[in-house]
């Protein structure tokens, strides 16, 4: 019977964590310990000796999920932020892809909760939506089955010895180490890994706009370095759009004035774009049934396009720093984005 190791890094224990940790109780699978990595020795009554809490210093959070690995005595290693939580059968639906001995790996989604506040909502409809996430919006929403070479560690499971193997993550980025951990996984099997709509977390967003442009430009920063340094992964169409639609949109009238003819392209273009905007907010309206979700999240849209096609060509001409996120010292809840 398969033992799952569940690995939260996090700063300080916070309210997000004890959501986790109320609904990592519930769990129909029994058969698995959670490992929780901290900055600082803290003190907590989990009520459960399956709960493990340890301290590492404040170092990255892939450096972190390797401790907690060493620390894990399963034979399944299954990642989990501390801003997510899963449902019940998280684990039952994960055992029976491991059933198959040649399963290694498997990403499941991270839906927005559904007790979420306006504008975490908000956040999570940009996220669902193709025009912001492209072909990963099955990261956010479940989609179909699937194979696929890099997944976000808010709901990944890997077999500890495989993980062991190819040694861990890497400690020198965040985020994207585990894009990094994801292309060595799949160059140790010589195949890609299983996504399964079935094993659902769910993660709590960035509130629209501020916070959750911050971590959009993160994730561009790093995405950029990668298509320069991991070309495997990161050298999509997909990735390089947003900085094309920047170029395009503050270039091109400078471009049309020495060129009349473009102005047309240019204007079409633009109608185009707008158009799916206002597709993308019609389909938030409906769901919703809410025009100020629908005008939040057609700009939201637009927003995410900008700033990460920005930090984008940041990240290719220039190596994002290592910056842990602040943390509130008598809550532990998080600043900013």
């Amino acid at each position: 019977m398969n033992k799952f190791s569940i690995i939260i890094p996090v700063r300080k224990i916070n309210e997000f964590l004890k959501e986790n940790i109320s609904h990592l109780k519930e769990l129909t699978y029994q058969n698995f310990e959670v490992v929780i990595i901290t900055d600082e020795e803290e003190s907590y009554d989990f009520q459960d000796s399956r709960f493990i809490l340890i301290n590492s210093g404040p170092i990255g959070p892939g450096e972190k999920r390797n401790i907690g690995a060493a620390k894990a005595s399963g034979d399944i290693l299954a990642f989990l932020d501390d801003d997510a939580y899963p449902e019940k059968d998280w684990l039952d639906r994960a055992v029976e892809v491991f059933e198959n001995q040649e399963a290694y790996a498997l990403g499941g989604p991270a839906m927005t909760p559904k007790d979420a506040e306006f504008l975490e909502k908000m956040s999570g409809r940009v996220l669902e939506s193709w025009m912001a996430s492209a072909g990963t919006v099955y990261r956010h929403t479940p989609g179909k089955s699937m194979e696929i070479d890099d997944y976000p560690t808010v709901n990944l499971f890997v077999r500890k010895k495989v993980f062991d193997g190819v040694g861990g993550f890497p400690v020198e980025f965040w985020p994207g180490e585990d894009t990094k951990l994801c292309l060595d996984l799949v160059k140790s099997q010589g195949r890609k890994f299983n996504y399964e709509p079935s094993p659902v977390v769910y993660h709590h967003r960035r509130n629209l706009f501020i916070p959750h442009l911050k971590q959009i430009s993160r994730y561009g920063r790093h995405r950029g370095q990668f298509a320069r340094i991991f070309p495997e992964t990161s050298r999509l169409p997909s990735y390089f759009a947003p900085s094309a639609f920047v170029t395009g949109l503050v270039l091109g009238p400078f471009i049309s004035l020495a060129l009349p003819r473009l102005w047309e392209l240019y204007l079409i273009g633009l109608v185009l774009y707008l158009s799916m905007l206002i597709c993308e907010g019609a389909r938030v309206f409906f769901k919703d049934k809410n025009l100020k979700g629908a005008v939040y999240v057609s700009l939201g849209i637009f927003l995410t396009h900008i700033v990460y096609g920005i930090n984008f060509i940041v990240g290719i001409l220039k190596k994002p720093a290592l910056k842990l996120r602040g943390v509130d010292k008598t809550t532990g809840n998080y600043l900013g984005g």
